[in-house]
């Protein structure tokens, strides 16, 4: 999941992709992204769980959690400050598939506060 700003409303667009090495095999119905290089806070969500077709209500809290933590928490004590010039993204692999402990990462781009 990648946020990407639309800098002519303010908001963001959130897509849903795949990572690739090229673009080779794009066609004209797709989009694609180059997320450039940067310095990434890496967060990991605290294990819920999603097995048997439970509620994945509990998973989405967590994530939208995890997101409050890095900005209310984690930020101001951290020495570092967000890079709003990068794109940040969240991370879906085989641990967030219908586990005991599901589980997605989010990669936050920073830079170190200015005086640290």
């Amino acid at each position: 999941g990648l946020c990407v700003p639309a800098f002519d409303s303010g908001n963001a667009v959130y897509l849903l992709g795949v990572i690739v090495e090229d673009f080779s095999r794009v066609t004209d119905e797709m989009i694609t992204v180059d997320v450039p290089e940067a310095e990434y806070a890496v967060f990991t969500t605290p294990p819920v769980d999603t097995s048997e077709g439970k509620d994945q209500e509990e998973f989405v809290q967590t994530i939208k959690s995890t997101w409050k933590y890095i900005f209310e928490e984690w930020f101001p004590g951290s020495g570092y400050v967000y890079d709003e010039g990068k794109l940040n993204f969240e991370f879906y692999d085989e641990r967030c598939h219908s586990r005991v402990d599901t589980v997605m990462e989010i990669y936050v781009p920073v830079k170190k506060r200015a005086g640290k």
